[in-house]
C-alpha cells in the first residue's frame, strides 16, 4: 500500500512555501532597507541637505557666470556635471530678479546620464532655489564680430537652479529603485545588495527544507510499505492458524467416528460370542484401549487446539497494541509484532511434520544446523517469494520445498522442464508457484538467494 500526495496538490504545496519564504525574506529585507534609508537620508544626508548652499552657489556662480558670458557650452556642462551629487544644477534663461519667471526656458542641466533621482522639469524649478547669474566685466562672447559695447557688466544672463536629489519617501525610493534596480542612486545599491542577499538565502532554506520534507515523505512511504508488508503477513499468519484449527477440528471428528465405529463392531461382535468368556474378556479389553487411544487423541486435539488459538489470541493481542500504540511507542509496538508474525507457523501439518523431524536431529539440537521457515527471498521486489525451509550451516544453505501428494510423480515430457502429476487414487496434477514444477519453483529460489548473498 502506498500513499502519494497528487502531483498536483504536491506540486501547489511546494510553490506555496516558496512563496511563504521569499515574502517573509522579502519583508526582512525591505525593514532592513528602511534602516539603511533612514540612516542615510535620516542622518548623513539631511545635514548635508539642510547646510548653507550659498558657498557653493557662489563658487559655481563665478565659473558660469565666465563660462556663459563667452557661450562656452563645454564649459558651463562641465561645472554642472562636476558639482552634481546630492543635488542636481539646472541653468535657465530667466534675466528676471522676481522669484517667479514664468516663461523662462531649461539652457543647461547636469548630465542627464548622471543618477538623477528624477530628470528636472520647468515645473520643478517654482520651489527650487536659484542664484543670478551675472556677467563679469571685460568678459566678451567668442563668437567674432561682436559688438563689446553691446555687453554690459553686471547684467543678468540666466539662473542657476538647485535641484534637491533626494527621495521625498522611502516609498517613492524603494519604488523608484523597483523599476530601475540597477541603478547607483543614493542608497539603491544597498537595497539591491540586501535584497539579493536575501532572496538568495530564501532560495537555499526552500531547497534545503524540500530535500527535508522529501526524505520525511520517502521515510513516510517507507515505514507504510513495511506496515503493509507486516499486516499481509499478520492475515496469512491468521488464515494458516485458521485453517489449522479447521483441520485438527475436522480430523478430531474423524477420529472419534471412526473410534465409535470400531467400538461398535466390537460391540456386535461381542454380543456374538458373549457365551466364550475369553472372547468377551479380549473384546472389553480391545474396547478399552481403543478408549483409552481415543482419549489421547483428544487431549492431543484438544492442546493443539488450545494452542493454535493461543496462538490466534496472542497476535491478535498485539495486532491490536500495535494500531493502539502512540507515536513513541509505535516503534517498540512494530517490533513486537513483526517478532510474533516470525513465529514458526505451517499451513498444514506436513509442514510441521518436517520442521518437528529437522528440530530433532543431533545437529540442529547442537546448533551446527540452522532453519528458517516462511523466508522470503525476493525483498525489495514487487513480488514476494516465501520458501517453506532453509536448512543451513557455515558452508551450505538448502531451501526444502513442502508438497503432500500420494503416490508416484511422473511427468508427460521432459522431468526438469514439464509438469509433475502425483499418479495416487486420483491424477493430480502438482502445483508450483514458480515455473511448470517444483525444480523450477526451487531454482528460482535459489536465484533469488543467491543475489540476496550477493
Amino acid at each position: 500500500m502506498k500513499l502519494h500526495l497528487p502531483g498536483t496538490r504536491l506540486l501547489l504545496v511546494t510553490i506555496a512555501r516558496l512563496f511563504l519564504i521569499l515574502a517573509v525574506s522579502l519583508s526582512v529585507a525591505a525593514a532592513l532597507n528602511l534602516d539603511t534609508y533612514k540612516d542615510l537620508s535620516g542622518k548623513r544626508l539631511f545635514k548635508l541637505h539642510t547646510s548653507d548652499l550659498k558657498a557653493l552657489a557662489d563658487q559655481m556662480t563665478i565659473k558660469l557666470n565666465f563660462f556663459l558670458s563667452q557661450g562656452n557650452r563645454e564649459g558651463v556642462q562641465s561645472v554642472l556635471n562636476a558639482s552634481f551629487g546630492l543635488f542636481g544644477f539646472v541653468v535657465t534663461d530667466c534675466r528676471s530678479e522676481l522669484r517667479a519667471c514664468p516663461g523662462q526656458n531649461i539652457l543647461y542641466t547636469s548630465d542627464l546620464s548622471l543618477p538623477w533621482n528624477h530628470p528636472p522639469h520647468i515645473k520643478d524649478l517654482a520651489s527650487g532655489s536659484f542664484a543670478l547669474l551675472r556677467r563679469p566685466p571685460g568678459v566678451i562672447p567668442l563668437n567674432e564680430g561682436s559688438d563689446p559695447d553691446s555687453f554690459k557688466p553686471g547684467e543678468i544672463i540666466g539662473r542657476l537652479y538647485v535641484i534637491s536629489n533626494m527621495p521625498h519617501s522611502f516609498t517613492d525610493d524603494y519604488l523608484e529603485w523597483l523599476k530601475s534596480p540597477f541603478a547607483d542612486v543614493g542608497g539603491r545599491r544597498f537595497y539591491l545588495r540586501t535584497t539579493v542577499a536575501f532572496l538568495a538565502g530564501s532560495l537555499i532554506i526552500w531547497i534545503i527544507a524540500e530535500l527535508y520534507f522529501m526524505i520525511r515523505r520517502k521515510q513516510s512511504l517507507v515505514l507504510l510499505e513495511r506496515e503493509s508488508e507486516l499486516k499481509q503477513s499478520v492475515n496469512r499468519q491468521m488464515k494458516q492458524l485458521a485453517e489449522k484449527d479447521v483441520q485438527i477440528t475436522r480430523l478430531n471428528e474423524q477420529s472419534g467416528l471412526h473410534y465409535e465405529a470400531y467400538v461398535a463392531k466390537i460391540r456386535a461382535l461381542n454380543l456374538k460370542v458373549r457365551d466364550e468368556e475369553e472372547y468377551r474378556e479380549l473384546a472389553e479389553q480391545i474396547i478399552a484401549e481403543l478408549e483409552s487411544d481415543k482419549a489421547r487423541e483428544t487431549d492431543k486435539y484438544s492442546e493443539e487446539l488450545a494452542t493454535v488459538r493461543m496462538d490466534m489470541e496472542r497476535l491478535q493481542e498485539k495486532v491490536i497494541q500495535f494500531e493502539e500504540a502512540s507515536t513513541q511507542k509505535r516503534e517498540s509496538s512494530y517490533k513486537a509484532l513483526e517478532a510474533a508474525v516470525r513465529t514458526p507457523n505451517f499451513s498444514n501439518l506436513f509442514e510441521q511434520r518436517i520442521f518437528e523431524v529437522i528440530s530433532s536431529c543431533e545437529k540442529y539440537v547442537k546448533g551446527e544446523w540452522r532453519l528458517l521457515s516462511n523466508f522470503d527471498v525476493a525483498p525489495g521486489r514487487n513480488y514476494r517469494q516465501f520458501t517453506d525451509f532453509i536448512l543451513f550451516n557455515g558452508d551450505a544453505l538448502i531451501i526444502l520445498e513442502a508438497k503432500y501428494y500420494v503416490g508416484l510423480i511422473d511427468s508427460p515430457g521432459d522431468f526438469l522442464n514439464d509438469i509433475w502429476i502425483s499418479t495416487g487414487v486420483q491424477e493430480k496434477k502438482i502445483d508450483c508457484l514458480w515455473g511448470e514444477n517444483p525444480y523450477h519453483q526451487l531454482n528460482e529460489y535459489s536465484m533469488s538467494l543467491m543475489k540476496i548473498l550477493k
